[in-house]
């Protein structure tokens, strides 16, 4: 699945994204985006047989929560 695809999926369930201005999540809104998100990538991901992937993303935010989940 590439990067607009999963966009497109957010703003489908969410169409204030895909505005210019400011969006404001509640507790109940960042957990609809994260079980979005989840459920995405479970039915559409693939599986990972090597637990020692060499991670190299694109984002300081993406390093940021790898950490955060121990992945780094």
């Amino acid at each position: 699945m590439t990067k607009e695809k999963l966009w497109q999926i957010y703003v489908e369930k969410n169409p204030s994204f895909n505005g210019a201005g400011n969006v404001t999540l509640s507790a109940k809104g960042l957990r609809k985006l994260f079980d979005t998100t989840w459920d995405i990538a479970y039915f559409d991901g693939e599986e990972e047989i090597d637990r020692d992937i060499n991670y190299n993303p694109t984002s300081g935010s993406v390093n940021d929560l790898m950490k955060i989940f121990g992945m780094k």
